[in-house]
């Protein structure tokens, strides 16, 4: 059981009702389109893509979470297959058979995909998993407006992953 500092349990009851209201919010704050010749007049800065046709919940997740970071905050999401569109996003996740977090490309599809979250879990990531692996302290900090290197912030990535994150990546 991980203990949390005073004042923390606040802010995690927070985190975590805004975290169960994620579709919603997804819904009700994303720009979502699908990829069109048309130029947008008010483009995003950035533009994250997913694939097209049914959603699930990692791709879902995943790009709600990665619109909570500094680097994507507020970014499109572009929802589509084509090569050519995913090339020039600046970053996609659950399509393009790609791992490489340097180039922000994270699915989990491709054959040999052996990603797991580390600190003790085997269960191989979800495209959720890796955007959490990799940007989910700075969204935990963010959020409970702490240091990511904190101790309540380290706690709450590893119980969040536990109890959470890792069953959306089973």
């Amino acid at each position: 059981m991980f203990r949390v500092a005073s004042g923390v349990n606040q802010r995690l009851s927070t985190f975590l009702f805004h975290r169960r209201h994620l579709t919603f919010s997804l819904m009700a704050n994303s720009r979502v389109s699908a990829f069109s010749t048309g130029s947008p007049t008010n483009a995003p800065f950035k533009r994250v893509g997913t694939h097209n046709g049914s959603f699930h919940c990692d791709e879902a997740l995943g790009c709600f979470m990665i619109r909570l970071t500094n680097k994507f905050s507020g970014a499109e999401i572009v929802r589509t297959r084509d090569p050519q569109v995913l090339e020039t996003l600046d970053a996609v996740l659950d399509v393009g058979g790609v791992y490489d977090p340097s180039r922000d490309l994270y699915d989990h599809h491709q054959k040999g995909f052996d990603e797991v979250f580390g600190h003790g879990f085997t269960t191989k990531l979800s495209s959720a998993g890796l955007i959490y692996k990799h940007y989910g302290m700075e969204i935990i900090a963010k959020e409970l407006q702490l240091d990511e290197g904190h101790t309540d912030v380290h706690r709450l990535f590893l119980a969040t992953y536990k109890s959470f994150m890792e069953a959306i990546d089973a």
